[in-house]
């Protein structure tokens, strides 16, 4: 089956599409975004949530933007909570829980440690919720890095700077309340006691998970050369455009500007070989960064349809984060993100449908009547 899949999308889509080339579309789904800055909480049994997280974004407009999320203890479910309608937009499209509603977050002038920001805002259930973080250190490069974040689906979380929580960081939802233990892991007192909490500066963010939307090729070029261009639409009428930036033979790179997912850029190489496109590298950026920023996700070898394939994410210039290996299924259109590591994520499989073998399927099933 799985052959017959992988032979049906590489012929298939010539077959289709004749004398226009097919769009390249990579067979993954992951919802990044660069955040300017972030907090966390990890949550005691006092509240059925194991974690909170803020992220926050002060320069997306004229209003700041806050994604909230609570992780739920029992099924490791992210349920989102966003000041705008666009936010709760994006995180409903990645497949999550998301609502909107009136946030507050007061905060100090500068940040330093001893600072005190509080986060307002009711949940879904009506209970007020208000989270009070204390910054337990000066913010340094010496908190750089990834930790656990999400777990089902898998979520990758990279910071450039980071300081930990500090005494008096606590989450009350209703009457409940979780006060923030002590990170014995990392305290040496009396002369340095951390929280478990954290906030991050220059968070990059990207999660595994949610079902591709079903494009509709409006344009196409006839070969691959520079500048040339797709143009696809959405069922709900949001614009995509796959610009080719270089090209050499039959090798691209490719700049994906999709609109379900405003601000961030994906910049892909790709080669389109017997009919089909195969991909070596996924570069994630904030619109705004530089080629150094963002993430990349590299795979050996370049991953095509349903085949087989080792992938590596990388933070910034070098820092490897994650690693693992892709691969379709054999029996219905999908693909498995496998993780050997970070060691949170070790083990863990994030099942993703596939737009590109869907497409497959369709041709399979077209030509055996």
């Amino acid at each position: 089956m799985l052959k017959t899949l992988t032979v049906a999308f590489l012929l298939g889509s010539a077959v289709t599409m004749s004398a226009q080339l097919p769009p390249p579309i990579a067979p993954e789904q992951i919802v990044y975004r660069h955040w300017p800055e972030s907090f966390i909480q990890w949550l005691g049994p006092e509240l059925p949530y194991t974690m909170i997280e803020l992220y926050v974004d002060a320069g997306s407009g004229p209003v700041p933007l806050y994604d909230a999320v609570l992780t739920d203890r029992a099924s490791g479910k992210r349920i989102h909570y966003s000041n705008q309608q666009q936010m709760v937009d994006i995180n409903k499209r990645a497949g999550g829980e998301a609502y909107l509603t009136n946030m507050q977050l007061d905060r100090p002038a500068s940040a330093a440690s001893g600072s005190t920001y509080l986060l307002r805002f009711v949940d879904h259930a009506g209970q007020p919720v208000s989270w009070q973080f204390i910054q337990g250190s000066d913010i340094s490069e010496r908190g750089s890095g990834s930790s656990p974040a999400g777990f089902d689906p898998p979520v990758l979380l990279y910071r450039e700077r980071g300081a930990v929580a500090g005494e008096g960081t606590a989450l009350k939802i209703g009457n409940a309340v979780s006060v923030a233990d002590v990170w014995t892991e990392i305290s040496h007192p009396p002369f340095f006691v951390a929280y478990h909490g954290a906030m991050s500066q220059n968070v990059d963010f990207a999660v595994f998970t949610g079902s591709p939307q079903q494009w509709t090729t409006t344009s196409a070029p006839k070969s691959v050369a520079t500048g040339a261009e797709w143009k696809l639409k959405a069922q709900d009428g949001v614009d995509r455009t796959l610009h080719v930036q270089t090209a050499a033979g039959d090798h691209a790179t490719i700049l994906d500007q999709d609109d379900h997912f405003p601000g961030r850029t994906v910049t892909i190489d790709a080669a389109f070989t017997n009919g089909a496109w195969s991909f070596a590298k996924l570069h994630y950026a904030a619109a705004s960064e530089d080629a150094n920023q963002g993430l990349t996700i590299t795979f050996a070898p370049s991953i095509s349809g349903a085949a087989s394939s080792k992938f590596e994410v990388i933070a910034g210039r070098k820092t490897r984060i994650a690693s693992g290996t892709v691969h379709g299924d054999a029996e219905q259109p999908r693909i498995a993100w496998e993780f050997k590591d970070p060691d949170w994520l070790k083990g863990k499989t994030a099942w993703v449908n596939s737009a590109v073998l869907n497409q497959a399927a369709a041709v399979a099933e077209a030509s055996s009547k």
